[in-house]
């Protein structure tokens, strides 16, 4: 089965039919009630897509949700943005909420949203062409660039180092927004960076790609990278909310998987990365989930534990509010 077969045996048909039925009767809904609003943060890369989907679609509208959207640089920022009420919600990755729920910080999963498939690898380790690095091994003293330290995308990083020949412990790790990353490396400032797309693709022909890190998490198995959270404190207060918001995300990742959306999904997903659309129509279009699985998340705890990010492992069903997990 392809990883594309594989990510669908975990969405429910029963689940999408119902939701692209609630999609569909919300309009009236929401011209009779006037539309709850939502405090909504975003990061500029593609696996938070579904946010600008959503909204440049009118899932958000359908599902009776006026949401004021926020792009901010990393999922790290989006979280703290959360848990200062900021924010209601936003788009984090697996890791982030994974640690933050292990320290005891009261936030939730929400929503399931982008998810790794060996046909769009989203993530790619890339060096300097000039820094003589060609394997994990060489990797011995540089410095590489992840979007948020002590995160999903750095645990990933180490993973693939170590099971490509090389010393995760040796290798430095410092911070920067995704956008800068490339012109990082080709002014020398980084000796590489962990580039998710578009900005790979962007960035390709300068940079040397040594390997896809996401294939190291879950045996090159699908597993969300990026999800949509919420405090705990808003979440309960507002589980009909937290419910539209994730069948409005759900709505928006049904639209995005169809292909015959691919090339309107590229010209949204430019708008808010400000990178062209013709180098986003240059590599595949990622998957995204249709419903919420604890089984997409669970791999990053896992490898979050490996790594001592987090203490210990725990059962990835605990990230989710019980009004948001179905």
């Amino acid at each position: 089965m392809s990883s594309a077969g594989k990510i669908c045996s975990l969405m429910k048909r029963s689940t999408v039919i119902a939701a692209g039925a609630a999609v569909l009767a919300a309009p009236a809904f929401a011209g009779a009630q006037a539309l709850e609003s939502v405090r909504f943060g975003a990061v500029p890369v593609e696996e938070a897509a579904l946010a600008f989907y959503a909204k440049e679609k009118g899932f958000f509208t359908a599902a009776g949700l006026a949401v004021d959207l926020q792009i901010l640089p990393n999922g790290g920022s989006v979280t703290q943005a959360i848990l200062g009420n900021a924010l209601d919600v936003g788009v984090t990755n697996s890791g982030s909420i994974s640690s933050a729920h292990a320290h005891g910080v009261p936030i939730y999963l929400v929503a399931c949203g982008a998810t790794y498939s060996p046909q769009s690898p989203i993530a790619h380790l890339c060096v300097g062409k000039t820094t003589g690095v060609k394997t994990a091994k060489d990797l011995t003293g540089k410095t590489i660039a992840v979007s948020t330290l002590r995160d999903m995308i750095q645990a990933t990083a180490l993973n693939w180092i170590d099971k490509n020949g090389g010393d995760s412990k040796s290798v430095n790790f410092v911070e920067l927004p995704p956008p800068q990353q490339g012109a990082a490396i080709v002014a020398k400032r980084i000796d590489g960076a962990v580039l998710v797309e578009p900005f790979y693709t962007g960035a390709k022909n300068d940079v040397l790609e040594l390997g896809p890190p996401y294939s190291s998490v879950n045996d090159d198995k699908p597993f969300q990278t990026l999800g949509i959270a919420g405090s705990k404190t808003w979440v309960d207060a507002n589980p009909s909310t937290a419910r539209k918001v994730a069948s409005a995300i759900h709505a928006a990742a049904h639209w995005a998987n169809d292909p015959k959306n691919h090339a309107a999904a590229a010209i949204i997903l430019a708008q808010y990365t400000k990178v062209a659309p013709s180098v986003i129509d240059a590599y595949p279009r990622l998957l995204f989930a249709e419903r919420n699985s604890a089984g997409l998340v669970q791999p990053v705890v896992d490898l979050m534990a490996k790594y001592e990010i987090i203490a210990k492992g725990f059962p990835a069903g605990e990230l989710f509010a019980t009004s948001t997990l179905g």
